[in-house]
């Protein structure tokens, strides 16, 4: 037994000329390797894990954890859309942060964590785990993994074979190496090289480090631990904040409001920081949505009554005909040559009595009924068919008396009105445009109401066509050109 115990000292120590490493302890293994299979085989990329080694008696007790976390998880994850995260290619490297914190021992995570117990062969100088049975069914699929240590004392080589097959089948059997070839001068660093089947190939490195220790909070896969991770590289990545930003855009394209740069920038914030606390995006958009319509549509008080006798002028100057591009409903857009076209649009609530007039960009924009500006948005330039424009809109609201409001959206810069101003019934509040989410110059039109439970609805409204009934235009005909209509004030 003392023979026994000199060889299991001796085995565990690896001796390099003038200086030694001792295997028992605990190690961070960084691996950097190139994938033949992959699409990019000239692609460097990186895994690591964590291993500890000690003495069971006469045996050695050899544990992996491959779930390993930083407290800085900078330039190991990168952040994707959809809330996702995926480990960087490239050869990523600690910074020095990072290695304090390999020295100061690592957090692991316990699912995936390995332990095989090894026995040492007869010379002390290697180490093997057992073999499992094959398997004696065509039904039972078995998987197994055996674990040796070679080439003590001088340079230990870590190999791992694994093999899965079924009686029945032909087993499928791989190997990974890790060759040691140097030791650092105080013999808490070994490097060699790596290799997985001959497909992919690279090099290792092992660090000593404090005992690992397991962790807290809510993290418990690596899927959570590479989002977390994604969300720190979002925060310092302009890139990512700007993929943040599109989508919290788009969020907002069916919500009607319209939001300046700094509020566009602190609800990016906001989502950025809730990321980071642990909110998915699907979390996150309605939250912030509702949050600034609240805020947005603060103006309008809960449980207005429309006044269903109110007859609306057309917004523009009647004099000149206009075609409706999209009515109640949705349904087809009609576009600029005539053509039908696919509906961009769709008229749904709170957008379901909603009317797009084809416009020519500075064309008057008048009230179609008298009331106080309440919101006037006129700084935005850009349109087009990205919903991450819907917010961009410039956009004149008027409150009406009964507590409904009017919105008059895609109009130029530099409305003609502000807000707090009292319109009549035809006084111009700007001029038709282009901004926002849109296929064209237009006109959009609507009219709202917030209900009794504070949650917005479309009015159905009608315009004055001289009729006592009034009249709801059709999609793809035109309206106006005759004498001026009358309007309810």
């Amino acid at each position: 037994m003392r023979c026994l115990a000199v060889g299991l000292a001796m085995s565990l120590t690896l001796a390099t000329a003038a200086r030694a490493v001792e295997l028992e302890g605990t190690w961070y293994v960084l691996v950097h390797y190139q994938d033949k299979e992959s699409n990019k085989p000239e692609a460097w990329r990186w895994e690591d894990r964590v291993w500890s080694f000690a003495r069971k008696g006469d045996r050695l007790a050899w544990n992996e954890w491959p779930i390993v976390q930083f407290n800085d998880d900078t330039g190991r994850f990168e952040a994707m859309r959809g809330g996702r995260a995926a480990r960087v290619i490239d050869a990523w490297e600690p910074n020095p942060a990072q290695f304090a914190d390999i020295q100061d021992g690592l957090a692991v995570n316990s699912r995936g964590e390995k332990t095989k117990t090894l026995r040492a062969g007869t010379d002390g100088t290697n180490w093997s785990s057992g073999e499992a049975a094959a398997a004696d069914s065509a039904t039972v699929i078995t998987y197994s993994e055996t674990w040796t240590i070679a080439g003590l004392p001088e340079a230990p080589i870590f190999t791992r074979d694994d093999s899965m097959g079924s009686a029945s089948s032909e087993t499928m059997e791989g190997r990974t190496t890790y060759r040691s070839e140097s030791v650092g001068a105080n013999g808490d660093e070994i490097k060699g090289s790596f290799d997985r089947d001959g497909s992919r190939t690279g090099r290792f490195r092992m660090i000593r480090t404090a005992a690992a220790h397991g962790l807290t909070g809510a993290a418990k896969s690596q899927q959570e631990l590479q989002r977390k991770a994604g969300v720190r590289a979002l925060t310092n990545s302009d890139e990512m904040r700007q993929i943040v930003r599109d989508r919290i855009e788009e969020s907002f394209a069916e919500s009607g409001v319209t939001l300046s740069d700094a509020a566009l920038d602190a609800i990016v914030l906001e989502a950025v920081q809730a990321m980071a606390r642990g909110e998915s995006p699907d979390q996150i958009a309605p939250r912030l949505v509702r949050a600034a319509e609240t805020e947005y549509f603060a103006f309008a008080k809960p449980g207005a009554r429309h006044d269903e006798s109110a007859r609306y002028q057309f917004p523009f100057d009647p004099s000149t005909p206009r075609r409706l591009m999209q009515g109640v409903g949705g349904g087809a857009a009609i576009g600029m040559t005539g053509s039908v076209t696919t509906n961009r649009f769709s008229h749904q609530e709170p957008f379901q009595y909603a009317f797009d007039f084809e416009m020519p960009a500075g064309t008057p924009v008048v009230a179609a009924r008298a009331g106080s500006v309440v919101r006037v948005v006129d700084h935005f330039t850009e349109g087009g068919p990205s919903k991450s424009l819907a917010s961009r809109a410039n956009v004149v609201v008027v409150l009406h008396d009964d507590g409904s409001f009017a919105s008059y959206v895609h109009l130029s810069p530099q409305a003609t009105v502000k807000p707090g101003q009292r319109v009549a019934v035809g006084d111009v509040l700007g001029k038709s445009g282009n901004t926002g989410y849109t296929t064209g110059p237009q006109l959009h039109f609507d009219v709202q109401r917030i209900d009794e439970t504070g949650v917005r609805e479309s009015v159905n409204i009608r315009f004055d066509d001289g009729s006592a009934a009034g009249t709801v235009p059709v999609t793809g005909s035109y309206y106006g050109g005759g004498a001026r209509s009358r309007a309810t004030p």
